[in-house]
């Protein structure tokens, strides 16, 4: 039974198996092997996933949602149909909508995955997403981390020794890893990253902008429209991968606008996002020990990386090469297929070992709420370390043991992870009783935990932590999750049409958007009852009058070679 492997992304969520010798995409109903992790929520309680729901975003905003990967393990919930949902919740619909395309596309049921996160995952948000992938009907015991997986796929092709910086940067998140590779082994140096910092926020920049360029606020547009432009920020955003600058116009009620942007003038707007990019960098080149010279190369993966801006900032930074991977949008799910592989021992992959580290510190709180690490950040999994904590009070007969993940000084500010206590201590000075702890960590993210002193041992293993919901509940949701219903998936083409029928229409006015009511009808009513050729000719007839309608609300300046020579370099095609 195929075990495969997933990007769970915070834009869009791919995945893969290995096949004959390397990790191939799964492709879902539309043929295509980006699914949009976006989910909507109808109000007969049918679920849809992916393109769909994407155009829903506009036309249905209050029980369609995006990017809550960026809240995994929090407390954050999210409101449809009467119904709360975690975005652990949400992620479980798009992770059962990739299940179904790949028990289709293998003939087979699957029912084990590997999943990729974020670097800078802590243990709440990795235990989420683990969570996440129960309530989709998978069994998750590995987890890898997303740059990781880019590291592998990249050496697996490669089969060179270097060292390489990975710097991922999708569309929610960036991770940057420090990886050193050689022979069958690929070792993770050093990890950090910005769990807030992505494409997406360039588009949310690009749409202040419009509204502070026309003199307008957010508020001033309901949330359908407020959806409108963002769309059409992202769109540009997308347009100024292949040109220096490029226009929108479009539509909200009777009013056309237009929005401009160069790549230029993207750069000024977005400072602060590029001067947070630095941090991570600076952290792994720190905790790793290397300098530039050391670095081979610096390899630009994630779908965020292929705006020119992203690659030009790299580049100025960087004092060696800087390459993008030849699929950003999917190395990581290849990657983390070719992990699936290696947790099959599958092939000629049986023998590759991925070793990875522990992104945050992990140790012990002391008597004056100051934090005592004792696996430090970085270090390589699995490992185990000890470290002796003695009475802090005379006559103390008792020891409370609060483990915490995280790297600050003071325990407040890090993530309690769990506790243990120590009783019928001997009542000696302070400092006369003494105990060890001892932590075992491993590639799975189970921490086991000993504490021995005197003939008296105390174990606890910290795993698969319920986050927010009790085993019952977990029980429950999933059993709910089951009985909701997914949009049939042979039928999504039709559907994609009539929402983004629907989407158009809203950004229309006028004969336009009288036409298009009457195409949308006329196809709806096909759809009903109509032949299967009447069927056929009233999609084609409406796909071209939305192409026509899309192509009218697009227009671009002219590209200029010399652009970015006035004030910097050129950037590199």
């Amino acid at each position: 039974m195929a075990v495969i492997g997933i990007d769970l992304g915070t834009t869009n969520s791919l995945a893969a198996v290995y096949r004959e010798g390397r990790a191939v995409l799964i492709p879902n109903s539309l043929g295509e092997f980006l699914t949009p992790s976006v989910v909507s929520i109808g109000e007969d309680g049918q679920v849809y996933v992916g393109k769909i729901a994407r155009e829903m975003l506009i036309t249905r905003p209050e029980c369609t949602f995006q990017e809550f990967k960026r809240n995994m393990g929090t407390d954050i919930v999210y409101k449809a149909q009467s119904r709360e949902y975690r975005a652990e919740e949400l992620s479980a619909l798009v992770l059962r909508s990739l299940k179904e395309d790949a028990e289709r596309f293998l003939g087979e049921t699957v029912e084990e995955a590997v999943i990729s996160v974020p670097a800078y995952f802590n243990d709440d948000r990795r235990i989420a997403t683990k969570n996440a992938g129960a309530l989709a009907g998978f069994k998750v015991e590995r987890l890898i981390n997303e740059p990781s997986a880019v590291a592998l796929k990249h050496h697996m092709e490669n089969e060179e020794m270097e060292n390489f910086l990975i710097f991922d940067f999708g569309g929610g998140t960036l991770d940057v890893s420090m990886v050193e590779a050689f022979d069958n082994m690929v070792e993770i140096r050093a990890v950090s990253g910005d769990n807030y910092l992505g494409g997406k926020d360039f588009n949310e920049l690009i749409a202040e902008y419009f509204y502070r360029e026309n003199g307008l606020t957010k508020e001033c547009f309901s949330p359908e429209e407020q959806g409108v432009v963002l769309q059409q920020a992202e769109a540009l955003k997308r347009m100024l991968s292949s040109r220096n600058q490029a226009v929108r116009t479009f539509k909200l009620g009777k009013v056309e606008y237009s929005m401009e942007m160069s790549n230029q003038r993207l750069i000024h707007i977005s400072a602060e996002l590029f001067k947070r990019m630095t941090g991570p960098i600076k952290k792994v080149l720190n905790d790793s020990g290397m300098t530039w010279d050391e670095i081979d190369q610096v390899i630009l993966a994630g779908g965020s990386s292929k705006m020119p801006v992203v690659r030009q900032y790299i580049q100025s930074i960087a004092e060696t090469r800087v390459a993008v991977d030849d699929q950003p949008d999917e190395s990581i799910a290849l990657g983390v297929g070719l992990a699936a592989a290696i947790k099959e021992r599958a092939g000629e992959i049986r023998d590759m070992v991925l070793s990875d580290i522990c992104p945050f510190s992990l140790g012990m709180e002391l008597y004056d709420g100051t934090f005592s690490p004792i696996i430090e950040r970085n270090d390589t999994l699995p490992c185990s370390r000890s470290r002796l904590y003695s009475t802090a009070r005379d006559f103390q007969d008792t020891m409370e043991f609060r483990i915490y993940q995280g790297e600050s000084i003071m325990v407040r500010d890090n993530l309690l992870l769990g506790t243990l206590r120590l009783d019928g201590l001997p009542k000696l000075p302070a400092g006369e009783v003494s105990a060890v702890a001892t932590f075992l960590y491993d590639i799975n993210g189970i921490l086991d935990i000993h504490v021995d002193t005197q003939g008296k041992s105390v174990h606890k293993v910290i795993m698969n932590r319920k986050i927010g919901l009790s085993e019952e509940q977990l029980e429950e949701r999933i059993k709910e999750l089951k009985s909701m219903v997914m949009y049939p998936k042979g039928k999504e083409r039709d559907r994609l049409l009539i929402e983004r029928a629907r989407r158009v229409y809203m950004e229309s006015t006028g004969q336009a958007r009288e036409n298009l009511e009457q195409e949308i009808r006329r196809y709806e009513s096909l759809l009903s009852c109509g032949k299967e050729k009447e069927i056929r000719q009233g999609f084609v007839r409406l796909l071209l009058l939305l192409e026509s309608l899309e192509q009218n609300q697009v227009t671009f300046e002219e590209f200029r070679e010399d652009f970015f020579r006035e004030e910097d370099d050129v950037f590199d095609e």
